[in-house]
């Protein structure tokens, strides 16, 4: 009798198998497979969920899985022509974010300069803000691609705190970047940044989130962030378009 059972869920199994794949297709839709020559299949599996079908995106494979609606994987398909274009294919880009520190008083002993290609930064800084003095605590360098997520972290830069001198770590991370049609407008997608800075012994996180667009070569401040009540961390962005 045992026997016999095992022998029933033996041949059960499969099927409920099958049942299962089945369920997973949703009825009156079609399925189909896209590989892209150019585009990201990630940036493009973004664009095209206006659509609202399925779409699953491999980026190893440069593979696109539809399962929609006849009518509406026509204008997926149609989409997808008009996206998969050499002029889609990824563009290396390199950002570099400076972290600099405004002081009330005069910058701290110890503290680094800040270089002389930001002094046009921190001219702009001093006619904005009541601080008397600016230094270099951080840079942070990430090289990246269009329609591609990155991330960098650092604890290079240090800050007094009491009578000790204790590192600052920053985790600075993208979603995504694309190139604007002019070449020359660089769109960076939910930038984040966090900040652990020591205060009185202990860590304060300061959290920075934000969308961009930046011009290739300009440097740009795209946040401030308080520190204390003498001190406050201002976040310098540039970005450079790769040949």
């Amino acid at each position: 009798m045992k026997r016999f059972f095992l022998a029933l869920l033996l041949l059960v199994l499969p099927l409920a198998a099958q049942e299962e794949k089945k369920a997973e297709i949703r009825p009156g839709t079609v399925q189909k497979l896209f590989v892209l020559k150019y585009a990201d299949p990630q940036s493009v599996r973004n664009l095209l969920q206006v659509f609202h079908a399925s779409i699953d995106a491999n980026r190893d494979m440069r593979v696109l899985a539809v399962d929609a609606a006849p009518e509406t994987m026509a204008a997926i398909e149609e989409a997808i022509k008009r996206l998969d274009v050499p002029s889609a294919a990824p563009t290396n880009i390199d950002l570099t974010v400076y972290l600099v520190v405004g002081h009330e008083g005069e910058s701290p002993s110890g503290s680094t300069a800040v270089p002389k290609d930001l002094e046009s930064v921190v001219t702009q800084l001093k006619n904005a803000f009541a601080f008397k003095s600016y230094s270099l605590l951080d840079v942070l360098a990430l090289r990246t691609r269009t329609g591609q997520q990155a991330s960098a972290t650092s604890s290079g830069g240090v800050m007094q705190d009491g009578a000790q001198l204790r590192p600052v770590t920053t985790h600075f991370q993208i979603d995504s970047s694309s190139v604007g049609s002019d070449g020359a407008i660089i769109h960076v997608n939910r930038l984040r940044c966090r900040i652990d800075v020591p205060v009185n012994n202990s860590v304060y996180n300061l959290p920075f989130e934000t969308d961009i667009d930046i011009k290739e070569g300009q440097k740009v401040v795209v946040g401030r962030l308080g520190i204390s009540k003498d001190q406050a961390l201002f976040l310098v962005m540039t970005v450079k378009i790769l040949q």
